[in-house]
């Protein structure tokens, strides 16, 4: 009996120690796959820089991505403001008399009593010689110093002639007719009131680039600098010199 005891205690003990090896032996296997993968993956210092160029490189051409679609929304807006499909602009509903509604005829007015005139005042017909006051002519009256000057009448724009030259259907003082003003821009320039060509040929380029600045930066690129040279041709009728100088412009949004 304490012969079998020992035996299977021995035997437990060689299942233990084998089975401690083996345990060590997997350890040890399985720290060396994991090292040798976590070297496998160290990342390349040269690949690094280079993704990281090429992400420096991609952040100009997003941008110029951006801009380019943004000009072509303006550009598309001209282009639809140029062809006449404009606002339709509701006419005012006029209301119709109702009968039912009438409870009778308007009270007729008061009659305006006038006051007498005056009797003019006698001028007796004394000689010149019986040493009578003379009367002295009434003056001529006086133009008021303060009366404003009648402003100039527009030109007439011959829109048929307009249409010929350009090309295309024409409105009097559309500003989006001009070379670089969409209608976006056209709605600026009507609230800081440039709303006719001939306002626009007046207009400072100074104002209008500030106007650009206020709007943000979707309206900073654009270069009104020629924008009151194109208004004063317009305004004038002279569409061939207009023509000449938007073909030279060239869509370049000057």
């Amino acid at each position: 009996m304490p012969y079998t005891l020992a035996k299977f205690l021995l035997w437990g003990l060689l299942m233990a120690l084998a089975g401690g090896v083996v345990g060590w032996l997997l350890r040890s296997l399985t720290a060396r796959v994991q090292v040798a993968a976590a070297r496998a993956t160290t990342v390349d210092d040269a690949e690094l820089d280079r993704l990281r160029g090429r992400l420096a490189n991609l952040e100009p051409v997003v941008a110029e991505r951006d801009r380019l679609r943004m000009e072509l929304a303006d550009v598309r807006g001209s282009t639809a403001g140029a062809l006449g499909f404009a606002a339709v602009v509701e006419e005012p509903i006029i209301p119709v008399d109702d009968p039912l509604l009438d409870d009778g005829p308007p009270p007729a007015a008061p009659p305006i009593e006038r006051e007498p005139s005056p009797a003019p005042a006698a001028v007796s017909a004394a000689p010149a010689g019986a040493g009578g006051p003379e009367l002295e002519p009434d003056a001529e009256p006086t133009p008021e110093a303060d009366a404003e000057p009648e402003p100039e009448p527009e030109p007439e724009v011959d829109v048929a002639e307009a249409r010929r030259v350009l090309g295309r259907r024409v409105e009097v003082n559309d500003l989006t007719i001009v070379e670089g003003i969409g209608p976006k821009i056209a709605e600026l320039c009507t609230a800081i009131g440039i709303t006719t060509w001939r306002k626009l040929a007046t207009a400072d380029v100074a104002t209008l680039q500030s106007m650009l600045d206020d709007a943000g930066s979707r309206f900073r690129m654009h270069k009104p600098g020629t924008w009151p040279r194109q208004g004063e041709l317009l305004a004038d009728g002279r569409w061939d010199d207009f023509k000449a100088l938007s073909d030279e412009l060239g869509g370049g949004g000057r």
